[in-house]
Formats: C-alpha cells, sequence, structure tokens
C-alpha cells in the first residue's frame, strides 16, 4: 500500500488561496480541449499572454503540492505555452479543483 499523496493548501498564504485556485480553473480548464493526459499528469496549452499568471499558478502550487513536476515549454513567436504537471495523483488532484 503506498502513502497517500496530500497537498497543504496552508502552505498557501491565506489571503492568497482563494485567488489561487480561482486562477488555476480559469488557467487551466478554461477549455477542456487543451487539456490533455499524459503519463502520470496532464499538459494543458495556454495562451503565451498568461505567461505571468502560469509562473504565479506554479509558484503557489510547488508550496502545497511539493509532489509534483512541471515544466513549461514556451515556443518561438509568441506561440501557444505547454504546461505539463505530472507526479503521483496529478491528475485526479487537478481536476479536483474543478470541483
Amino acid at each position: 500500500m503506498t502513502d497517500a499523496i496530500i497537498c497543504d493548501v496552508s502552505a498557501i498564504p491565506a489571503d492568497q488561496r482563494d485567488a489561487h485556485f480561482a486562477l488555476a480553473r480559469s488557467l487551466l480548464f478554461a477549455d477542456e480541449r487543451a487539456v490533455r493526459e499524459v503519463e502520470s499528469g496532464l499538459t494543458f496549452d495556454v495562451p503565451p499572454e498568461r505567461l505571468a499568471d502560469v509562473a504565479r499558478f506554479i509558484e503557489n502550487e510547488r508550496r502545497c503540492c511539493r509532489h509534483l513536476a512541471f515544466a513549461l515549454e514556451i515556443p518561438p513567436r509568441n506561440g501557444t505555452l505547454t504546461l505539463r504537471i505530472t507526479g503521483p495523483g496529478a491528475r485526479e488532484e487537478l481536476r479536483a479543483l474543478l470541483r
């Protein structure tokens, strides 16, 4: 039996939590067609103008979910960003943000 992976939401400052989860929903799940399953996680296509939002999301998410890994591809010529989030339970945890 494996240990449960639990995110420590209290690692995100209390005054930033609601904004963090609202940002996550708008950033990652605004267009379900831009979400793809990959081995042990999800990949998201993100508009290039949301780069600062992606950085802010990753910064807070790394505080509470230390078991997740983040990879961000930034193509040339203002192309669509690709954010890959992987790790134990990543798919379930990220989809739970929709609730």
